[in-house]
């Protein structure tokens, strides 16, 4: 028997109706084993039958909460919606696809004891497609780079979280949300520890373009070193470019040598629009933000919540 505390899980759900029942089943007896416990699902404007399925589900498993979005708002973007409405001591975050066993969440539980505000659960194996890995690895090197954490940019969405960690991360109020960004600046002490993550029936619901999206996110939205790193460039362009206007110019004065290489001298302008137009988009990127958050929209809309059970009963 586990310890009694009050666990809440968060599932973010999109197009994931045949995954919901057999999750349910697995993942009820390791509420049921914390005491007090409730399941909330996050209906990312799914295109199938999910939210009936939940509703359905309440039936069986009263301790089921449904949070519906108005449409689809993404992942993070749907699971910082449940973390709102989390209510748990901890609370977990898992997929729907089941390639995050719930019979392991004890694993994390006795990890975040040892006295971590978060403990990520890191896949022992990737049992994804080629085009997924690759991002990931890309994802896991730019989070190396940018953010500062325990874990070294090693993230997965199979996670324990503290509530006050989680009343600070759900307080974030952006169009483009990047949850293990806004964990690692509320704070440092973040563990891990390796889980199974056997590979699921069913097909995962992430697209190459939402992977680079949460990819451009994390680069975007934590961090100024791109165009640091564009400042940088232009002046070592700059500075090459001043040498080699001195260098043409003593040879023309001092031995009469005219400038030749029509060819490289076109293959350097082109490389160097080339970037100025790939740092100018980058720049574009920044203002295009700064423009959406303006404009106050919010990073999720609830078009309504469904709980079975009150307070006393969870």
């Amino acid at each position: 028997m586990a310890e009694n505390i009050f666990i809440s899980f968060v599932i973010p759900v999109y197009n994931g109706s045949p995954m919901l029942e057999p999750l349910c089943k697995r993942l009820v007896p390791v509420g049921e084993s914390y005491g007090r416990y409730e399941i909330i699902f996050v209906d990312d404007g799914s295109r199938d039958n999910s939210c009936n399925t939940i509703m359905n589900l309440q039936k069986s498993f009263p301790k089921i909460c449904l949070v519906e979005l108005s449409r689809y708002f993404g992942q993070h973007n749907a699971t910082l919606a449940g973390l709102a409405q989390a209510r748990g001591e901890i609370v977990v975050t898992l997929d729907q696809d089941l390639q995050h066993p719930p019979e392991e969440i004890h694993l994390l539980v006795s990890k975040l004891n040892e006295g971590f505000d978060v403990v990520y659960g890191l896949p022992e194996k990737r049992p994804h497609n080629i085009y997924r890995n690759i991002t990931s690895a890309f994802s896991k090197w730019i989070s190396r780079k940018i953010l500062s954490t325990a874990l070294n940019g090693n993230f997965s969405s199979f996670r324990t979280i503290r509530s006050w960690v989680v009343a600070e991360v759900a307080q974030y109020n952006s169009l483009y949300s990047y949850l293990d960004g806004l964990i690692s600046w509320t704070t440092a002490n973040v563990g891990g520890v390796v889980v199974k993550n056997p590979k699921s029936d069913y097909e995962s619901q992430y697209t190459f373009i939402r992977l680079i999206t949460h990819g451009i996110n994390l680069v975007v939205n934590f961090s100024i070193r791109p165009l640091q790193a564009a400042s940088f460039f232009g002046f070592i362009s700059a500075f090459v470019g001043l040498l080699l206007a001195v260098y043409i110019i003593f040879n023309k004065l001092m031995f009469d040598i005219p400038a030749q290489g029509w060819t490289s001298i076109m293959v350097a302008l082109l490389v160097i629009g080339g970037v100025q137009i790939a740092f100018l988009g980058l720049i574009g990127e920044y203002i295009g933000r700064i423009l959406m958050n303006s404009n106050r929209a919010p990073n999720y809309v609830i078009r309504s919540i469904r709980r079975e059970v009150n307070d006393h009963a969870l």
